[in-house]
């Protein structure tokens, strides 16, 4: 850069003594050379000095981070605001200047267009929001700004400190949202050599669902989970673009300061770097991101699917598969000839915050639903899907999960429900709840790809409020009919007979074609999570399809006939009447 600098001065000095020619090549060079700095991979242009602190939008910025950002970060910026207790992951803690969401290498100090956009859009998967929608462009910067000021151990304006902005390249495939399409498989398959030599399972887990390592701290001796692949819009820094690829090479590039998250930089090389993130981009289920919350879009109807024989409980089984070309989550196997509109639904989950200890921090925060019934076996199957990465072995806090009901469907008028928690004495909730414990299980285990086997219990309750939620005394016959824990992910599929004779009038009647509220709820035994301290849903509906009527594969192509007869009958009628007026018959 000096040397393009010398150069254009003394071409401006000694520009009266270059004949025409000679300023053309001049120009040329200079163009030449700068166009190769530009171009430069930013790893050579090592050294920089990081964005110096704007002073004079300090006062500004304090006003700011005293009304939204002390309730978490605290005063000094320590991370202790008074709200911080109850968030996971803890908020972050400005004094060290250690940052997880940069372009700079490990241990360096971040530049503030990473703060801005930290700031801007907010960092998926915990609790720090996008406030990009709230502040004004100038109230962002002056935040970044007063941030800046906060760090203690660190000087922006010391001379010892340096930043070297990574060299990320280029998506080798130009693909764009979804981004999957059009990846080759073989640079997919590279990228899962890649996941397997550098060992990255011994965190992430086999199937990359973050269950590798129950122990792992921040640098201030806080728990941390490593991620979740598989839930890719949960990934730090990745809001309105949840599954680009590029958010897994910034990560591997960099690593994660404060965390134990390292660079792989001169590990793995660019390319590899990219297939890495193609194969953990293949992981992440493809559905609708809601830009509000950079969430999945709730499914707020849950289709059971008819079947005309009895229900397979085997997971594997084809009419427990769905489409991932589809926004969905699993391929169907070779030769499927089943349902083919079958698919999960996804159910967002969130920490109740009405009752008791205020739950701001449940591990887990959606799950999947596939449904199907059966005219023979009068009887309907909900197959529940949700990633705990670390199950309990404490028998005083199983795993659960729940299925919850309008106990008195018929009583309801129009789209009334009972209160989503537990309902209340004038409308009773009939839950469904499979508590828990894994069989031969540690959570220090290395991945095991056969999963572990779950010893179930089957509790149906009755709620009528919070401080009357008590079993019932003739039970619905609610079954529990497989289970499994595979790796993070926990499989339970419930039956039951769509009609009972309960006295009590307690148990939840299904019929056919009719829409039916239903909301979930989850314990995670791992994080002593227990009564009301849980993960819940609000209401959503589930209907039983009907089977398709025999009309339905007749009736279409006897009106497509009717209307191809039709339509010659005209064009006979037509040509008729124009002959007969040309002939004078008709006028």
């Amino acid at each position: 850069m000096n040397l393009i600098i010398s150069f254009m001065k003394f071409s401006n000095k000694e520009g009266d003594m270059l004949t025409e020619p000679r300023k053309i090549v001049g120009r040329f060079l200079i163009a030449l050379m700068l166009s190769l700095v530009v171009t430069l991979p930013s790893t050579l242009l090592a050294g920089q000095k990081p964005d110096p602190l704007q002073k004079d939008k300090l006062e500004l910025g304090k006003r700011v981070y005293f009304k939204r950002c002390v309730w978490c970060h605290g005063v000094e910026g320590g991370g202790d605001g008074p709200s911080a207790d109850r968030l996971f992951t803890r908020p972050r803690n400005f004094i060290q200047g250690t940052f997880k969401i940069r372009w700079t290498d490990s241990g360096e100090l971040p530049m503030d267009k990473n703060l801005i956009d930290t700031v801007k859009n907010g960092l998926p998967g915990s609790a720090m929001p996008a406030w990009g929608e709230v502040l004004s462009n100038d109230e962002v910067v002056a935040v970044v700004q007063f941030v800046k000021s906060l760090i203690q151990d660190r000087d922006f304006g010391d001379e010892d400190e340096e930043v070297n902005p990574q060299d990320f390249g280029k998506n080798p495939w130009g693909t764009s949202e979804p981004y999957h399409l059009g990846v080759p498989q073989a640079d997919i398959d590279a990228g899962k050599e890649v996941f397997i030599k550098n060992k990255c399972f011994e965190c992430h887990g086999g199937e990359g669902r973050g269950d590798g390592n129950p122990t792992m701290k921040d640098d201030w001796g806080f728990q941390i989970f490593a991620a979740d692949w598989q839930q890719c819009w949960n990934f730090r820094g990745s809001r309105r673009k949840a599954y680009d690829p590029f958010n897994v090479v910034r990560t591997v590039s960099t690593g994660l300061n404060g965390t134990p998250m390292p660079n792989f930089k001169d590990k793995i090389t660019i390319e590899d770097r990219w297939k890495l993130a193609a194969f953990v981009n293949s992981l992440c289920p493809r559905k609708k991101i809601d830009p509000l919350t950079n969430k999945p879009i709730n499914d707020f109807l849950i289709k059971s699917k008819y079947t005309k024989g009895p229900i397979s409980t085997d997971f594997n089984d084809p009419m427990w598969q769905a489409p991932d070309d589809d926004m969905l989550i699993k391929s169907r196997p070779e030769g499927y000839t089943g349902k083919k509109d079958q698919r999960w639904h996804y159910v967002a989950l969130a920490g109740q915050i009405t009752r008791g200890q205020r739950n701001f921090k449940p591990k887990v925060d959606n799950l999947w639903v596939m449904s199907n019934w059966s005219e023979e076996e009068n009887a309907v199957y909900y197959l529940v899907e949700y990633h705990n990465r670390f199950l309990s072995i404490d028998p005083a806090y199983p795993d659960a999960v729940a299925m919850q009901w309008p106990g008195q469907l018929g009583d309801l008028f129009g789209a009334e429900k009972p209160y989503f928690i537990y309902g209340d004495a004038k409308k009773p909730v009939d839950i469904w709840k499979a508590n828990f414990m894994v069989k031969d299980y540690n959570d220090t285990n290395p991945p095991n790809p056969n999963g572990y086997d779950l010893d179930v219990t089957v509790k149906e309750l009755v709620g009528k409020g919070f401080d009357d939620v008590k079993e019932k005394e003739t039970p619905g016959g609610v079954q529990v009919v497989n289970s499994k824990f595979m790796q993070g992910r926990v499989k339970i599929m419930f039956k039951r007979s769509m009609t009972t004779e309960n006295p009590n009038k307690t148990d939840v009647q299904i019929p056919v074609e009719s829409f039916i509220p239903v909301s979930f709820m989850q314990w995670s035994g791992w994080n002593k999570e227990h009564d009301e301290h849980m993960a819940i849903s609000t209401w959503c509906y589930t209907i039983l399809e009907p089977d398709n009527p025999a009309s339905m594969f007749y009736m279409p192509p006897i009106m497509g006939v009717a209307f191809f007869g039709f339509q010659m009958w005209l064009v006979w009628m037509t040509k008729r009447t124009r002959k007969m007026a040309a002939e004078g018959k008709v006028k």
